[in-house]
């Protein structure tokens, strides 16, 4: 009788322990429908500006040492860490909607990203999982967000871009190293001809002309990718007006280093006589300021305009 009636409340408590536990799984069931169903109505994209807000704080704690827009040699040419939109449109940094693919987060993954060296710590585990699912959903801006380096400017998240277009991006991106060559040439060109004013010695000619020529051909060549790169670097604010002058500084050294070869080739032609000669020394030391100027408004596009330190 006594076995019978303990078997009983044994029964009783384990029904009512599997009644609690229903309970406690149709309670986890309802919240997770109801969270699903809010998304469903809101849209999960309501929840984006909070993720995007949660990064900006992460990257103003932790990356504004090498990073921020105040630095005045940011390390890898990368000082706008801060404004979301311009690191979401560098494919360089940022495959949005993957993570593993986005050069950003598995510099910070790995930990050499805020560096070893400086006094800003690595992101927590959490910090990570925080890019990480900014990365997966698009990497958004924060609502109602700007830049706030005045000098380097935002760009707007890019548009699904069509195989021409891309094609057009890709090419366009071979414009930074391409500067390298008309600048070097044509102040090359300037020392090689007073050489030759000095010895007279016709090598130093063959050099001018070789500079020259070179200069202009890949003056044309790099100014015209600028126009295919600037189609995808849609600058504000300071940064639009700084771009307008680099393009059509730019623009303009190309069309000068065509007058400055065409005056080389003529001088040589008929001899050097000496005022062709004056006219073409003339228009080789403005074709150097031009490319100077042109260089240095590239540059502050990517350090600030007031990268030169004293």
């Amino acid at each position: 009788m006594w076995g019978k009636t303990t078997d009983k409340a044994v029964r009783r408590r384990q029904d009512r322990f599997r009644d609690i536990d229903v309970s406690r799984i149709a309670a986890k069931a309802l919240a997770l429908a109801l969270i699903l169903s809010a998304r469903g109505v809101w849209g999960a994209d309501d929840q984006l500006p909070s993720l995007a807000t949660q990064v900006h704080t992460i990257f103003q704690a932790k990356c504004v040492e090498c990073h921020g827009p105040d630095v005045a040699r940011p390390k890898g040419k990368f000082g706008y860490v801060l404004d979301l939109a311009r690191v979401a449109a560098n494919p360089k940094m940022i495959a949005p909607g993957n993570p593993l693919k986005s050069d950003l987060y598995q510099m910070v993954r790995d930990n050499e990203m805020p560096d070893p060296k400086g006094s800003s710590p690595p992101l927590t585990d959490e910090e990570k999982a925080i890019v990480k699912a900014w990365i997966e959903v698009g990497a958004p801006t924060p609502a109602g967000a700007g830049t706030t380096d005045s000098s380097a400017g935002s760009t707007s998240p890019m548009p699904e871009l069509t195989f021409g277009r891309r094609i057009i991006r890709d090419v366009g991106q071979f414009h930074p190293p391409s500067t390298h060559f008309p600048i070097a040439l044509l102040i090359v060109a300037l020392p090689a001809e007073l050489m030759w004013m000095l010895t007279r010695n016709d090598s130093w000619k063959q050099v001018v002309r070789f500079c020259v020529a070179l200069a202009a051909v890949s003056a044309v060549v790099t100014a015209t990718l600028g126009w295919c790169d600037a189609i995808f670097s849609n600058y504000h604010g300071v940064s639009a007006q700084i771009l307008t002058w680099h393009r059509w500084f730019g623009t303009g050294t190309a069309v000068w280093a065509v007058l400055t070869v065409v005056l080389s080739e003529s001088l040589h032609r008929k001899g050097n006589p000496q005022q062709l000669a004056r006219a073409f020394r003339l228009t080789l030391l403005v074709g150097i300021v031009l490319v100077s100027v042109a260089g240095y408004l590239g540059a502050s596009l990517i350090y600030g305009l007031h990268h030169f330190v004293w």
